[in-house]
């Protein structure tokens, strides 16, 4: 009669061999890592370390260290501690190390070192991508997500809230510094001494930060506007480079906002930019400038959602003759009927160019009735109140007396990019960048499990992030190069 297979651990095991490159088969993850880290050049890297020096270990080479951490965030153990138990448990880890283990603390001092050298790295993959012909400069797709920052929303703290709370620090350090302590116990207060005198300093770091927003956004501003400023503007006391946006879940916590330029022939991220503040308008231009500075070619056609469509960032591409397919923030909710009011939406009014005035679903004529001056931008003013005050509909159209329309003086590029996005074959081109842009973010989130960044400060989580893109073109490049 048979019998399930169990385990025994009663009994010694024979010592078994195990061939390590067996590990990596052709067309893995694992493989792939490996073999294009190999090709190549991390001479910023290797000339950093002093190898001529007697002193202290041999260091481990920064190949395997790019190796171990790009395998980590496909495994979605993108922790360095984590990192050093999986170089001593899991093979896959062993393969890339040669079974060597790695303290935590040594990939935790590379990222901190060579950030810069890591999103250098990242230029070289795109460069690779290009010289394999994994694109092909037709379409550039932009996006951008927000990943949650390594900070907690409450240290965010505008100026009476970091001047409270360095009050309290200083009085804490004080009573330390007064009390007496026996031998047992000063060991344990220098230590509490020196985290309080660390958190004081990033307080008055922040401090610093915080003064440098508001005398921006302060500049030019009045008494009444500059204190409301001051009341509402804050920085993270953890992370100051980190500031307040609203997730997909709704909830608002400190995160980055990360914009990607991908090419929509193999979905390879071109280029990427860690963003100073939430504003996807303010990064569409350096977005299509660092993928064709990456890349060294621009691409036919440049599609983004309408989170990049400002009229600013129209007249740029109009300037410049950068074939571009973007909506504006109200075409989506006009094409699905969706406006607040309805049959009497702005969308109704009719405008003619040669008058310069609009007709109304009514039939009635607003002229222009002066400028306004909008977000710094010059606008028109149409109405005619004597026919609103004697048409039926006008509750319907307005909350006010008469209606008043408001148009940007240059909102003709507005509508001759409208005109663009209707026709059917810059419709086709404009459904290919759903796919390239949401993607990979689909893959980075789900798949690997990173939903918020580790580190802190812009500086590094661009490294940690170009560690995360650089691992998603390897993947591609792999699918070529190795195809299972």
């Amino acid at each position: 009669m048979r019998k399930f297979i169990k385990p025994q651990w009663n009994q010694l095991l024979m010592l078994q061999t195990v061939d390590l490159n067996s590990i990596a088969l052709p067309g893995s993850a694992l493989h792939s890592i490996d073999t294009i880290v190999d090709s190549l050049d991390t001479s910023g890297f290797e000339a950093a370390y002093d190898l001529e020096s007697s002193r202290g270990n041999c260091p481990i080479a920064p190949k395997t260290i790019i190796k171990v951490c790009l395998y980590a965030l496909h495994s979605g153990r993108f922790s360095t501690r984590k990192m050093e138990y999986d170089t001593g448990h899991h093979l896959g880890y062993m393969f890339l190390t040669g079974a060597q283990r790695i303290d935590h603390s040594t990939f935790s001092k590379f990222l901190s070192k060579f950030k810069n050298e890591v999103v250098a790295l990242f230029s070289r993959i795109v460069l690779v991508c290009v010289e394999q012909g994994l694109l092909d400069f037709k379409v550039l797709c932009i996006d951008s997500v927000k990943l949650r920052a390594n900070a907690s929303h409450k240290q965010q703290k505008n100026r009476k809230g970091l001047e409270k709370a360095a009050v309290k620090l200083r009085k804490r350090i004080a009573g330390l510094l007064d009390n007496v302590s026996s031998e047992e116990t000063a060991v344990e207060q220098e230590q509490e001494l020196r985290r309080l005198e660390k958190r004081l300093a990033d307080l008055d770091a922040a401090q610093n930060i915080l003064n440098d927003r508001l005398d921006d956004s302060c500049r030019g501003k009045g008494l009444k506007e500059a204190a409301q400023l001051q009341e509402q503007t804050t920085v993270n006391s953890t992370d100051p480079d980190a500031h307040i946006m609203q997730q997909a879940n709704g909830e608002k916590n400190p995160a980055y906002s990360i914009t990607t330029a991908g090419d929509s022939n193999e979905d390879v991220i071109a280029h990427f930019q860690v963003n100073a503040e939430d504003h996807d308008s303010e990064a569409l231009q350096p977005a299509i400038a660092g993928s064709t500075e990456k890349t060294g070619k621009a691409h036919e056609h440049t599609t983004a959602d309408a989170g990049f469509g400002s009229i600013r960032n129209l007249e740029y591409l109009e300037e410049d003759n950068i074939n571009a397919l973007i909506p504006d923030r109200r075409l989506a909710v006009e094409q699905l009927g969706l406006t607040a009011k309805g049959s009497y939406d702005r969308s109704q009014f009719v405008y003619d160019a040669v008058t310069d005035s609009y007709r109304c679903p009514e039939g009635n004529i607003l002229s222009c009735c002066g400028t306004v001056t909008v977000n710094g931008r010059v606008s028109r003013r149409y109405a005619n109140p004597s026919a609103c005050r004697h048409c039926q509909q006008v509750q319907n159209c307005t909350k006010g007396n008469h209606r008043v329309l408001i148009r940007d003086e240059n909102e003709a590029v507005r509508e001759r990019m409208r005109e663009k996005l209707r026709q059917e074959v810059n419709q086709e081109i404009y459904r290919l960048r759903a796919h390239t842009a949401e993607a990979p973010y689909g893959c980075i989130k789900r798949n690997w499990k990173f939903t918020h960044v580790l580190r802190r400060g812009i500086a590094q989580v661009a490294a940690e992030v170009a560690l995360l893109f650089s691992l998603h073109n390897i993947l591609k490049l792999g699918a070529v190069l190795h195809p299972v």
